[in-house]
C-alpha cells in the first residue's frame, strides 16, 4: 500500500520541478448553441514568421460547421493599447476562417471579438499563445546568449547607414577641398590681373604726363 501512495507522490514532485505549463492552444469561446475556436495557425508563433489566427465556428448541439458566420462581424487582434482588425478569409474546411498576420513582437496577444457571429451576439476577448522569439527553436545556436537574430540585423542596418553616411562625408570633404583649391587659383589669378591692371592704367598714366609735358613745350617755343 505504500508504494502505491509513494509513487503517485514522486510522479508529482518530478512535474513540479520541471515546472509544466499548459499551452494555450486553440481558445473556445462559447455563447448560445454557438461556440468560436480561436487560435494561431502555425504554433509556437514566432516574432518575424508569417502566421494566421485562425476560427472554428460550430453549433455546440451537434457539431456542424457553420459557414458565412463572420460577416457581421467585427474581429481584432490587441496588445495592450494597440489594435489591429483582422480579415478572415473562408478556408476550405467548412467553419473554418483565418486571418494573416505577421507577429513583430513577443508576448500576449488577444482577439477581440465584437457584433453577431452565426447569428448570435458576441462581446469578448479570448488571449492566444503568446509569440515567441526565434531562439527557442534555434540549433545549434548562431548568436551569444542574450542577443536575438532581430537584434543582430538591427546593428547591422545600423552600421550599414553609418558606413554610408562616413562615405557621403568623405566626398564632401573631397568636393570642399576641390573647390577650396579652385578658389585659390582663381583668386591667384585674379590678383594678378588686377596687378596687370595697375601696371598698365600707371603705364598710361605716365604716358599722359609725358604728352602733356610735351605740348608744353612745344607751346614755350
Amino acid at each position: 500500500m505504500k508504494k502505491v501512495v509513494l509513487l503517485p507522490l514522486a510522479f508529482l514532485v518530478l512535474l513540479a520541478a520541471f515546472n509544466f505549463a499548459p499551452a494555450l492552444a486553440h481558445t473556445p469561446v462559447k455563447h448560445g448553441d454557438l461556440q468560436v475556436e480561436v487560435g494561431w495557425g502555425n504554433e509556437p508563433p514566432l516574432v518575424g514568421q508569417l502566421n494566421t489566427i485562425t476560427l472554428e465556428v460550430t453549433k455546440i448541439s451537434d457539431g456542424k460547421p457553420i459557414t458565412n458566420a463572420l460577416a457581421q462581424a467585427d474581429i481584432s487582434l490587441t496588445k495592450g493599447a494597440t489594435a489591429k482588425p483582422l480579415d478572415f478569409q473562408p478556408q476550405e474546411e467548412p467553419g473554418v476562417y483565418a486571418a494573416t498576420i505577421l507577429p513583430t513582437q513577443t508576448g500576449k496577444l488577444s482577439v477581440v471579438f465584437k457584433g453577431t457571429i452565426g447569428g448570435q451576439a458576441f462581446d469578448d476577448t479570448a488571449e492566444v499563445e503568446d509569440v515567441e522569439d526565434t531562439k527557442i527553436l534555434e540549433f545549434p545556436r548562431t548568436t551569444g546568449d542574450g542577443v536575438s537574430q532581430e537584434a543582430i540585423k538591427q546593428l547591422q542596418t545600423v552600421i550599414t547607414d553609418l558606413t554610408a553616411q562616413v562615405d557621403e562625408a568623405n566626398i564632401a570633404a573631397k568636393e570642399a577641398k576641390t573647390a577650396a583649391e579652385s578658389s585659390a587659383e582663381l583668386r591667384t589669378a585674379v590678383d594678378s590681373a588686377y596687378l596687370f591692371g595697375m601696371i598698365g592704367i600707371g603705364v598710361g598714366v605716365a604716358g599722359i604726363a609725358i604728352g602733356v609735358a610735351g605740348l608744353s613745350r612745344k607751346e614755350k617755343v
